[in-house]
């Protein structure tokens, strides 16, 4: 069975180092390959990368088949990883710069979206301090 689609078999020898499901993983993909690898990869995909797309784009991402998804992470990979590329950098890490190793990746799960949207929800006004207007005279009013 075939990992990508048939019309992207060419890019299958790419999927088990680059066709990552997590942000994570591709940022630490990013800061642990030389910049020639990096440019191996570019080089290949970013002449495909609009078929991608137009293949993905008629897909859900919820309904997503499987080798469809693959592609995606494929694409995906590509674009996170593409700056040092895109700006000319010669570099994929730049030792001092920051400590890469050091950043946490959190997932935020279906329950703390719910409660992030309960919290941006209006209000009761009831609840809140009434703004304060300054007038001409420089006086504070409630």
């Amino acid at each position: 069975m075939s990992l990508l689609p048939p019309e992207f078999a060419d890019l299958e020898h790419r999927v088990p180092e680059w066709a990552l499901p997590t942000e994570e993983a591709r940022f630490r993909k990013l800061h642990s390959i030389s910049y020639d690898e990096l440019s191996a990869f570019y080089h290949e995909m970013l002449p495909r990368l609009d078929a991608i797309l137009e293949y993905l784009s008629k897909h859900k991402l919820s309904a997503m088949p499987a080798d469809a998804l693959t592609l995606y992470n494929l694409a995906l990979t590509m674009v996170e990883t593409s700056h040092p590329m895109d700006l000319g950098w010669g570099a994929t890490d730049f030792p001092g710069a920051y400590r890469w190793d050091a950043f946490n990746f959190a997932s935020i799960s279906q329950s703390s979206r719910a409660k992030l949207a309960t919290a941006a929800a209006p209000r009761d006004t009831r609840d809140t301090v009434a703004p304060v207007r300054v007038n001409a005279a420089t006086e504070v009013t409630p």
